[in-house]
């Protein structure tokens, strides 16, 4: 006897149509919700690194100052030799940015930096970069002492005096690698005498920075390395 073959039912099939369509759809939902999502949060990312960026380049901008003029107040002899042959201490007149907001008196760092060569010892020669450093001890242009903490303005002119930290550490009257076996780090007054140059970093906490290259041209009392 030969069997019939039989005819799948028409419910069954369409029921199977639909349940395909059911799992592609849910599918398609569950791709959706994850691509809305990384969206989302690549969104988020951006916008917050966006403002990051806006509030430095802000503080950067309204809290900055300007050089005006850098001149020598006194000079000496680094190494003993006789004569003085470096400037010790330079006078800084600086002025606040206009826009900056909210820079105090003891805001305010200077940085020089030299190259600082040996001239004694087994290291004869051999050159290191030195970064000489101190906070802003700020004056009005008469001399009166700027209160710590207190707000100076924009447009305010005002001056403070470099001090450069000795090079000869541990005064034998050479460069060499026996300042830098000490607890204080060489400065740079040995190495700023004529036809030498330093250069000079003003940074305000929080807020922008500004760079100046000084040049010693003699060592004239009031003469100006700028």
């Amino acid at each position: 006897m030969v069997t019939e073959p039989t005819t799948p039912d028409r419910r069954d099939t369409e029921g199977s149509i639909g349940i395909g369509a059911m799992i592609v759809f849910i599918a398609l939902i569950l791709v959706a919700a994850v691509a809305s999502t990384i969206i989302i949060k690549t969104a988020e990312e951006l916008q917050q690194n966006a403002e990051n960026t806006s509030s430095d380049t802000r503080q950067q901008i309204s809290g900055k100052v300007s050089v005006a003029d850098v001149y020598i107040t006194t000079t000496h002899d680094p190494l003993a030799g006789g004569a003085d042959t470096d400037v010790d201490t330079m006078t800084v007149i600086a002025r606040v940015s206009s826009g900056s907001l909210n820079v105090q008196e003891g805001d305010i760092t200077w940085y020089v930096t030299c190259k600082l060569t040996f001239v004694g010892g087994a290291s004869v020669g051999t050159t290191f970069a030195v970064v000489d450093t101190a906070e802003a001890d700020s004056l009005q242009l008469d001399g009166t002492d700027i209160t710590d903490g207190q707000e100076m303005t924009a447009g305010t002119t005002f001056k403070f005096v470099i001090d450069l930290t000795v090079s000869d550490v541990d005064a034998d009257d050479a460069l060499d690698g026996d300042d830098f076996a000490t607890a204080v780090t060489p400065g740079c007054d040995a190495e700023a005498g004529p036809d030498q140059e330093l250069e000079l970093r003003v940074v305000v906490a929080g807020g922008g920075e500004t760079l100046a290259n000084l040049k010693v041209s003699s060592l004239t009392l009031g003469k100006s390395v700028m």
